[in-house]
C-alpha cells in the first residue's frame, strides 16, 4: 500500500469533513442573510455595519464600528465534548487607539469572534446563576452560561487571556495584537473543547453559536474587519 504524503493526508481528511458552519453566499447590500447567519445586537447600542463585499474573487464579511458595536452569529447545536476545530481569516484597516483590555471603560476590539457555551447552571457560581437566569427573563432567554471570545488586540501580546470586566463567563484570549500587520489576511485555527476546558474547567454540554464582530461602543472610536472562509470541523 502506498502512503499519501502528510499534507496530502491533511487536506483529504480537511475535505471529507463537514463544515458546521453554513457560507455567507447573501446579504447586504443585495439581499438578506443567507440563514441560519442573523444579526446579533446589543440593546441600547448603535449597531455596528455589516456587509459582504467581494475581495480577491470570494465573499467577505466587512463589519465597520463607529462607536458602534455588534456581529454576525450562526446558530448551532452540536455537542460540545467533540473535538471541535473553528478556523477563519481575518484582516483589519485600523488599530483603536483608546482601547483597554478587559476593562470596562475600553472593553472594545477591532476584530472579535465569539464562541457561545452551554454548561449546567450548576457549574456556575450562585451570584452569577442569578445574574444570569435574570438576564434570560428580561433579555434573552437564548443567552449563553459561557462565551469564549477571541480579540484582536490594540496592546497585548498574542496569548494573554482575562475574564471579561462584565461578567465572569466571558473568557477573552488575544490572538492578534499590536504587532500584527493592518490590511492583511491572517488565519486562525481554535481547538474549541481544548480552550473551553482551559478557560471553564470542563467541556461544555452544546455548542451553540459562534458570532464574528467588532466593537468600538466604549472608546467612541472607528473599526473597520473583514472576516473570511469560516469553518467549524469535527478533528478526525
Amino acid at each position: 500500500m502506498r502512503y499519501l504524503p502528510f499534507t496530502l493526508l491533511l487536506l483529504v481528511l480537511h475535505a471529507s469533513a463537514e463544515n458546521q458552519l453554513t457560507p455567507w453566499t447573501a446579504g447586504p447590500p443585495n439581499g438578506e442573510w443567507s440563514a441560519p447567519w442573523r444579526l446579533a445586537d446589543i440593546p441600547k447600542l448603535t449597531p455596528s455595519a455589516r456587509g459582504l463585499v467581494e475581495q480577491g474573487g470570494r465573499s467577505v464579511l466587512r463589519i465597520e464600528a463607529d462607536a458602534a458595536a455588534g456581529g454576525l452569529l450562526h446558530p448551532l447545536d452540536l455537542p460540545g465534548d467533540q473535538p471541535w476545530q473553528l478556523s477563519w481569516q481575518w484582516r483589519t484597516e485600523r488599530t483603536l487607539d483608546q482601547a483597554r483590555f478587559a476593562t470596562r471603560e475600553g472593553d472594545d476590539y477591532a476584530a472579535r469572534v465569539y464562541v457561545l457555551l452551554d454548561y449546567p447552571l450548576d457549574n456556575l457560581s450562585f451570584v452569577t446563576r442569578q445574574k444570569l437566569r435574570l438576564a434570560r427573563t428580561f433579555f434573552d432567554p437564548e443567552l449563553p452560561a459561557a462565551t469564549l471570545s477571541y480579540v484582536w488586540d490594540n496592546r497585548m501580546a498574542p496569548g494573554e487571556h482575562a475574564r471579561s470586566a462584565y461578567t465572569e463567563t466571558v473568557e477573552m484570549h488575544v490572538l492578534r495584537g499590536p504587532e500584527a500587520p493592518l490590511g492583511q489576511w491572517l488565519t486562525e485555527s481554535r481547538d474549541l473543547r481544548a480552550d473551553a476546558i482551559a478557560a471553564f474547567g470542563s467541556a461544555p454540554r452544546r455548542i451553540l453559536g459562534v458570532v464574528f464582530a467588532a466593537d468600538s461602543d466604549n472608546t467612541g472610536e472607528r473599526a473597520e474587519s473583514y472576516f473570511a472562509d469560516p469553518q467549524l470541523l469535527e478533528r478526525r
